[in-house]
């Protein structure tokens, strides 16, 4: 295909990282829009779904330098694609699962190779979008793909049980099926990729950043990396700001499954869809929100706004929304509006990306993201495995929705110190 890829080719590269960073969002929540009925079927209370969500985190933690540094060596074509279609595999062995342990088993599997996925994209994207485009570039597969996928985890799924896959003779039965059927798609994405992808424009016909260009900064400088305070602090911003994204999408949806059930008396089957509803306002506001964000932020670089401020009022005004949570829902058009919210301002955070290439230099875009990137998912995933606890030791007698309070508060919090870290950051970095 190498008459094809010029300067346009760029949309088919950001279309593909859509789609590839969807199946890392589908994949890491399919558990949720699915919760009722795994827990039922594997003897699950909340304390363990937070376990088996957080299974995933730890080795996506651990799995972001050494993916990073494998983008910036070969390239993102290669590392997303074979990631993606290990991701898949591993996923239709989790709709395999017949206890606690065997589905943590296979989710600590998928985490490890499902980290192809943040780094590596926007290390690809670091290559083939200049200055001018890459918040949006980077707005756009992040809003658009994580939308999608979480999308698909809390409405698409629960449909698919609930309407096609019963009383199938074909797949398997409920939600083994549905996991099962989303497994085959997600190696559909994977063979795309694979055919499609190039992991660096060529250099004679588009390429604003060539990787062999001379060090203009001392932050760009080899041994600058580790010793510049920002990185941390960024790291710390990031942290705070993953903790809040892996409680609501790991919470939301469940938290208003339970509201429709307990408060609005709706029967089972229905509250899970209803509760998938509200989750899809969320998801608006990510999709929606992200790319709006990213170009914003790239006009307002040009004005001397820095894109880690605006990352850091973002994560700010999240907390409010986080303590709102707390408060009984009058209705359901509140609790979709507060969804939407935070959706929006909750993921301004890829902002990041697109600082620390600019910071750190293209070439090593995926190494510098990966320690962020590090710090922040073993955060994220500590804090979802002691969520359901945290919500467990909070619950009031005869208040069955107390529970979810301790997991807003602790939302809330992290939002406060991921706004402190940002703007300290920002003021590093001027």
């Amino acid at each position: 295909m190498p008459g094809l890829v010029g300067v346009r080719y760029r949309w088919i590269i950001l279309g593909c990282c859509i789609l590839a960073y969807a199946t890392s969002h589908l994949t890491r929540w399919s558990y949720t829009g699915l919760a009722t009925y795994i827990s039922k079927d594997l003897h699950l209370d909340k304390a363990a779904l937070g376990l088996l969500g957080a299974a995933f985190f730890y080795p996506y933690a651990l799995a972001q330098v050494p993916w990073g540094r494998l983008a910036d060596r070969f390239g993102g074509r290669y590392v997303i694609a074979l990631g993606v279609l290990a991701v898949a595999g591993l996923l239709a062995g989790f709709a395999t699962a017949d206890s606690l342990g065997e589905a943590m088993s296979w989710r600590i599997g998928i985490g490890l190779v499902a980290a192809c996925g943040f780094v590596p994209i926007a290390s690809l994207l670091a290559r083939w979008f200049d200055t001018r485009e890459r918040g949006l570039a980077n707005g756009a597969y992040y809003g658009l793909g994580g939308g999608l996928g979480e999308g698909a985890a809390f409405v698409l799924l629960p449909v698919i049980q609930i309407y096609f896959l019963k009383e199938s003779g074909v797949l398997l039965a409920g939600w083994r099926g549905a996991i099962g059927l989303i497994a085959v798609l997600i190696g559909v994405v994977g063979l795309l990729c694979l055919a499609l992808l190039r992991s660096a424009p060529p250099m004679t016909i588009y390429n604003p950043h060539p990787l062999d260009a001379p060090v203009t900064t001392p932050a760009q400088a080899p041994t600058s990396l580790y010793r510049d305070p920002a990185l941390w602090l960024l790291g710390v911003y990031f942290a705070a700001g993953i903790i809040a994204l892996r409680l609501i999408p790991g919470w939301l949806t469940i938290y208003a499954a339970d509201v429709y059930r307990v408060h609005w008396g709706f029967a089972q089957d229905a509250a899970v869809l209803a509760g998938g509803t509200i989750g899809i306002w969320y998801v608006l506001g990510h999709v929606g929100g992200s790319p709006l964000v990213g170009r914003v932020s790239d006009r307002l670089l040009a004005l001397g706004v820095s894109r880690v401020a605006i990352a850091a009022t973002g994560v700010g005004m999240s907390a409010l929304w986080f303590g709102l949570f707390t408060m009984p829902m009058p209705a359901p058009w509140v609790l979709g509006g507060l969804a939407l919210l935070i959706g929006v301002t909750l993921h301004t955070f890829p902002l990041i990306n697109a600082a620390a290439a600019e910071r750190w230099g293209v070439a090593r875009a995926g190494e510098s993201l990966g320690w962020i990137n590090l710090v922040g998912q073993f955060a994220g995933a500590v804090s979802l495995s002691v969520s359901g606890y945290v919500g467990m030791n909070a619950a009031r007698p005869g208040q069955p929705l107390s529970e979810y309070a301790g997991i807003w508060l602790l939302g809330a919090a992290s939002c406060v110190v991921g706004a402190a870290a940002g703007w300290l950051a920002h003021r590093r970095m001027k």
